[in-house]
């Protein structure tokens, strides 16, 4: 398996700066790696926390943010932490700060 160049997943961000945010436009998990049978683990989760990192590397205090399809918004908020506002889910902060220990610095 080394070498392999298989996309697993992929993220659409966009730079709301003068809301001091990071805006997922788009977050999507190759379907080989979906469901109970995936391949890898954690992919979307290291696709957030990754967003996240950017947000505090532009003093955004990891403040993220996407607009989710209804039937994924309790698996946002249960799975990684997302607190509803309005039209858009968001992260911040410690929850921010969580999710990138968990998935970029444990492994």
């Amino acid at each position: 398996m080394a070498n392999r160049e298989d996309v697993l997943g992929l993220i659409s961000l966009e730079d709301i700066s003068k809301e001091l945010r990071i805006f997922m436009r788009l977050i999507e998990v190759s379907k080989e790696n979906q469901g109970a049978e995936k391949e890898y683990e954690n992919i979307a989760g290291c696709l957030i926390a990754h967003a996240c990192m950017i947000a505090f590397a532009k003093d955004y205090e990891g403040f993220v943010s996407l607009i989710p399809k209804t039937e994924l918004i309790d698996h946002y908020r249960n799975n990684y932490g997302f607190a509803e506002g309005g039209t858009h889910i968001y992260l911040e902060g410690k929850r921010a700060e969580a999710l990138i220990e968990k998935y970029l610095k444990n492994g």
